[in-house]
């Protein structure tokens, strides 16, 4: 799974490269990226544009990296949020005033009305998801791996717009980033057992000749989360590219068996 569809293309500003998509490009109170790993300062399985400290680089490259990436999108520092990313299916909510942390421990997903403040999650496989309500102008960024997405975390982001922002999921648009693809994505009865209640899962698994092994589209099992929650499958776009299979341009945990980085995605309201 090596191309992206049309709705999305690979730009560049200053140093960082980074993927776009024209479905939220059409919002112009909206800026976003799926940074690529191009555009930092980090070394070795770590190049170059890493932005985790617990896989092993250098706290004094990270720091360099989100000044590169705070100056190229003309964002301060303290601009931007980030979460834990537990592999769980809490969201952090903000809709006062600027919080004193700028990362939520416990939790893998931000929505938000605030503008000035760009929401952001780190992948290397995971799934990256930003959520808009193009009418009430809310926001949010989900991180969903084979974990959180078993949990219903793509749902439960949702619910929160609804419950708490008064959102109609037929308002909400869905963008869904650049992540393993079912290409590279075989995994064993730990994943697929917590994976198959609910929804029939014959959308998103497909069985292998090898007993005890399937192949995991993550992108499906989170679409169709988003269709049952009330999204209109228009407004469900998907970079059909592969972080295994495109190395080259992100991270990927498989691709690269462990040791990388992890690139960032971010959302925000101008």
């Amino acid at each position: 799974m090596t191309h992206i569809s049309q709705e999305f293309r690979f730009c560049k500003k200053e140093k960082v490269r980074f993927l776009e998509s024209l479905a939220l490009r059409e919002y112009d109170f909206i800026e976003h990226a799926f940074c690529t790993r191009w555009g930092g300062v980090s070394q070795g399985p770590f190049s170059n544009f890493n932005f985790s400290i617990q896989v092993g680089d250098k706290e004094g490259n990270i720091e360099q990296n989100r000044e590169i990436l705070s100056t190229a999108f003309h964002i301060p520092l303290g601009g931007f949020l980030t979460v834990e990313q537990v592999h769980g299916d809490k969201i952090a909510i903000i809709n006062g005033d600027v919080p004193d942390s700028h990362c939520y421990p416990g939790y893998d997903g931000i929505i938000s009305n605030r503008p000035g403040l760009a929401l952001a999650v780190k992948t290397a496989d995971c799934l990256p998801i930003f959520l808009v309500d193009t009418k009430k102008r809310v926001i949010g960024a989900v991180h969903a791996g084979w974990r959180g997405t078993a949990l219903g975390i793509a749902a439960r982001a949702v619910d929160v717009f609804v419950k708490k922002f008064f959102s109609s999921p037929s308002d909400i648009l869905a963008v869904l980033g650049p992540s393993i693809g079912p290409c590279c994505y075989e995994v064993d009865e730990k994943v697929f057992n917590p994976m198959t209640e609910g929804r029939g899962s014959n959308d998103f698994f497909k069985g292998t000749d090898q007993k005890g092994k399937w192949i995991l589209d993550l992108k499906m099992a989170n679409n169709c989360q988003l269709e049952d929650a009330g999204l209109l499958p228009d407004n469900i776009v998907s970079a059909k590219i592969c972080t295994s299979c495109n190395v080259e341009k992100f991270f990927s945990h498989r691709g690269e068996e462990g040791n990388t980085g992890r690139q960032i995605n971010f959302l925000m309201i101008k």
